[in-house]
């Protein structure tokens, strides 16, 4: 491994998405994290023992278990390494408690009661390791009314008050769709523990860290936040358009050879960029007393939107944007998941990698968000088999023998796959 953390190590228990994600983000920097599963209750991203093999899968021959070749697990856990223990046995609970020793940082996205409940509460982690730093990503936080309620992003955006911004004018509220809250959530933790692991470099102190995706969400959305805490209006969604610039938003585009549909964004944040798009357009915006000023054009807008469709549904998008953007308007392709990995900026700053999964085979992925000017982010690790790397590591860090691990294993306290 090789980045700016190289030398941490976490030994984490996320599952899903915004715990997942969050210690992604640091073995893609460089530390080595060592992610615990439990075989009876594998993580719900790698899906059930029990899940068929998908149709695309089972035309890659060397796709041989479901719960190792599920895109979304591996989407979030690459380049860590992936231990199995059954914490209900004494042994596995010792062994776990030995790798503790060798941990700067412990992080799971449980309810707050279950790690208390299996033994590894902040408090008895120091016990181990007085400085180890334990970050806790739930839902609600440890402590209020609603802490001990589960929850996911899905249930997150509306209680975050999310969901009240999402929508089309007077439309209900409505969700993401893709569980937003656990990618703010991760991002959330990831700062805090860099920042919980600067505050150890400098005290020799760790922390515990109580993360609520809730707290967190709210502050992604801060600024509505203010607004109805000091005017007492509550924002109303407002669909893809701005609160003071018009035009602001999502324009239809020419369909693809292939008959998909096609969508550009384009916005225009003062007059000047706005006369630029009438004279590309061609169009006698100009002339029109409605759209003279920003002012009237907001006040008009459902009207200047309906004009900038009809002209926009006829021209080509990427063409469109291409000009839009070299002229100094606001413009860019709405891109579907395909083009997104394909996309030569992406492509061009590293941010979408090839890796080759022992089972999936070479793949892109979505790598690290950052570069860095001191140290070389180079991710060459895909996601884990479940358990590959159990007695790599046992080995590594608590000097446990190839019999040992066998053993370990045929008592099923650790292994790959369903427990025997």
């Amino acid at each position: 491994m090789s980045g700016p953390l190289k030398g941490i190590r976490g030994v984490v228990l996320t599952q899903a998405w915004a715990g997942s994600y969050c210690t992604e983000l640091f073995a893609m920097a460089g530390a080595d994290v060592v992610q615990l599963e439990v075989r009876k209750r594998p993580d719900s991203w790698r899906g059930t023992y029990t899940a068929p093999m998908s149709d695309s899968m089972n035309k890659i021959s060397t796709a041989r278990h479901a719960w190792n070749v599920n895109s979304n697990f591996n989407a979030v856990n690459l380049g860590k390494r992936s231990f199995t223990l059954d914490l209900s046995r004494d042994e596995g609970v010792d062994i776990f408690k030995s790798l503790i020793k060798h941990a700067d940082f412990v992080a799971e996205n449980f309810s707050p009661r279950v790690m208390g409940n299996l033994g590894f509460s902040y408090e008895e982690l120091c016990e181990i390791k007085p400085d180890i730093i334990l970050a806790s990503l739930s839902a609600y936080g440890h402590d209020g009314p609603w802490c001990n309620v589960p929850g996911i992003g899905g249930t997150v955006e509306p209680t975050s008050g999310m969901s009240a911004l999402l929508g089309y004018g007077d439309g209900v509220p409505i969700n993401s769709g893709v569980m937003y809250p656990d990618a703010v959530a991760g991002l959330y933790g990831f700062s805090g523990l860099l920042t919980a692991l600067h505050y150890r470099n400098r005290t020799g102190k760790g922390q515990f860290i109580d993360l609520s995706m809730q707290e967190a969400n709210l502050a992604n959305i801060g600024e509505a936040a203010l607004e109805y805490t000091y005017t007492k209006h509550v924002p109303k969604a407002i669909g893809n358009r701005h609160k003071f610039f018009a035009p602001h938003g999502i324009f239809p585009c020419a369909d693809s050879v292939k008959g998909g549909k096609k969508w550009i964004a384009i916005a225009a944040e003062t007059d000047e960029q706005w006369e630029t798009l009438c004279d590309i357009s061609g169009m006698s915006w100009m002339n029109n007393s409605k759209f003279i000023n920003n002012i009237l054009r907001k006040e008009n807008e459902e009207e200047l939107n309906q004009e900038i469709s009809f002209w926009s549904r006829r021209q080509d998008r990427d063409l469109l944007s291409t000009l839009l953007s070299s002229k100094g308007v606001i413009a860019a392709p709405v891109l579907d998941a395909k083009e997104v990995l394909d996309d030569h900026v992406l492509r061009s700053r590293g941010v979408i990698v090839e890796l080759d999964h022992p089972e999936v085979g070479k793949k892109p992925q979505v790598g690290a968000p950052f570069h860095f000017s001191q140290d070389k982010i180079s991710i060459t690790r895909p996601s884990p088999l479940q358990g590959e790397h159990s007695f790599e590591i046992f080995s590594e860090l608590l000097g446990m023998s190839r019999d040992e691990y066998e053993k370990l294993v045929s008592e099923n306290i650790s292994g790959e796959g369903p427990p025997k």
